[in-house]
């Protein structure tokens, strides 16, 4: 008992003497004097005029530190190339340094930081209004950091009048250093706006390695350049506008180029996709090569286009390069394939449209021969196709180039009819256009339909136009109504006259 009596007494002793230590040190070492210290030493370390506009308190537990309120490095009115700012800072202490007097600050915990990147604005040279430190006022005053804390913290891109925002910022590093030696890095964050896309929200977590170049603080574009990172980047709850990813896995390695996100693998509608994407740094240019399997084609399209237009399960393949420095489609380039199968296309009856078109030709030929007409109206056609249309199997072929998504190999198989053809999307207007040759199916048992086909060339011609949204298929009358005049000379030469009712009818049956 009276040994664990001295021993508390000496402990509680020695609290006291350290206690009463930075005391004293708090005492007699002025406020002005830390802050102009702790100024100098982040402009020594970032080349940018630093101030500290709040109030400097010192923390004796759990562990002796100064804390700082309202910290401001760079000037956010002039638009530097980054600029950055903290509503507290706290710099933990080494005790044994600050028993001598020195000051050698090992962690540092910063909460409400704000980091502002502007992109588009050339690295400057170091202000001559920045303080230069003195060499031998700082050889007593060190940053041996080894861990480093962010809480509550905040980052804007800006890059040609867009924005990308980060909120809810938490970072761990253990082992911090700028000397290029690996140390271990977690990052959380919320993605809140990604311009142009209208709504941009996801749950990012980061765990890996980190290096960091000496050049990395003052100049920053550089320095990522000169950096490393490797490591696990998971990504939760994606949502750009109506189109939701829910979960993104990939493994993050930096080269000389640029960052390769390789394998990237997307849980998206009820499916995967698989694949891996390359940033390169120096053109701002993302290379997307992507392969899904087993989505709802439905959610999908509705997603993409607002309302529900198409169902089925649904493959895809993409190979594009997307640069992400420029506005608009007009640089993006790829190509690709989309596969559906057992699906439905909505508000679109294609067999319905083919019955029509017979009809109309079939009231054509009956009619008396000297009143028959020479062509085919366009009007009373729009109505005339609506229901859906099921189908076995849709494919397409893609180019992306120019704003467009072009196809020269469309194909949709039904129970009735096989439909090829070639098309494009306008991605700016969404406008389509597309030709199409649909074919009775070799099963088919309507001989008066065949010989209609037969009779249009082979097959019937559908012209495909409008917008994405609200798109219309139509008879190509373009197409069909000199080959009905040709039906009809032909018809008037080869029989009298009296004869042409009897022939024509005949010729249906």
């Amino acid at each position: 008992m009276k040994l664990l009596g001295k021993t508390l007494l000496a402990a509680l002793v020695l609290i006291i003497f350290a206690f009463i230590t930075l005391w004293i040190l708090a005492k007699n070492i002025k406020p002005e004097t830390i802050k102009q210290l702790v100024s100098n030493q982040i402009t020594a370390l970032t080349h940018k005029k630093s101030q500290i506009n709040g109030d400097i308190y010192w923390q004796v537990f759990p562990r002796p530190g100064l804390k700082f309120s309202k910290i401001q490095i760079g000037d956010e009115k002039i638009r530097e190339n980054y600029f950055l700012s903290a509503d507290t800072l706290l710099l933990n202490l080494q005790i044994t340094p600050l028993l001598k007097g020195n000051f050698v600050f090992s962690e540092i915990n910063v909460d409400g930081l704000k980091l502002q990147i502007n992109q588009d604005i050339p690295q400057a040279t170091q202000s001559s209004s920045a303080i230069t430190p003195n060499k031998k006022e700082l050889s007593s005053h060190q940053f041996a950091i080894q861990s480093l804390s962010v809480n509550h913290g905040q980052m804007i891109i800006n890059n040609n009048g867009r924005s990308t925002v980060f909120k809810n910022i938490q970072i761990g590093i253990e082992q911090f250093n700028t000397q290029k030696s690996p140390f271990p890095v977690q990052i959380k964050a919320r993605l809140t706006e990604a311009a142009p896309v209208s709504i941009a929200k996801a749950n990012i977590n980061f765990k890996g390695r980190l290096s960091l170049a000496p050049s990395f603080l003052n100049e920053l574009h550089n320095g990522i350049e000169n950096s490393s990172v490797e490591g696990q980047l998971f990504i939760q709850n994606i949502l750009l506008n109506q189109f939701a990813i829910s979960k993104l896995n990939t493994t993050i390695k930096t080269h000389k180029t640029g960052i390769s996100f390789n394998p990237l693998t997307l849980s998206l509608y009820g499916g995967e996709s698989i694949g891996d994407m390359d940033y390169k740094l120096a053109n701002q240019e993302c290379s997307l090569n992507q392969t899904a399997t087993n989505l709802d084609g439905k959610q999908l399209m509705t997603a993409l286009i607002g309302h529900e237009a198409i169902s089925g399960n649904l493959d895809y393949s993409i190979h594009a390069t997307v640069p992400l420095n420029l506005q608009g489609f007009d640089n993006i380039n790829g190509k690709g394939t989309i596969t559906i199968k057992d699906g439905e296309i909505y508000n679109i009856n294609l067999n319905q449209m083919i019955s029509n078109i017979k009809e109309q030709l079939d009231n054509l030929m009956k009619g008396t021969p000297s009143k028959l007409p020479k062509t085919l109206q366009l009007s009373g056609w729009e109505k005339s196709g609506s229901g859906n249309t099921p189908f076995k199997l849709a494919n397409i072929q893609y180019q992306i180039q120019n704003e467009k998504i072009t196809s020269e190999s469309l194909l949709l198989q039904t129970d009735k009819l096989q439909v090829n053809g070639e098309g494009n999307i306008n991605l700016s207007t969404h406008e389509l256009n597309a030709k199409l040759k649909a074919i009775l199916n070799s099963n088919s048992t309507d001989s008066s339909m065949q010989k209609i086909q037969q009779a249009l060339g082979g097959y019937f011609p559908l012209d495909v136009s409008g917008t994405i949204e609200h798109p219309m298929v139509l008879p190509d009358i373009k197409m069909i109504n000199p080959l009905l005049s040709h039906l009809l000379i032909k018809t008037t030469l080869e029989q009298p006259l009296k004869q042409i009712e009897g022939t024509l009818k005949e010729f249906i049956r």
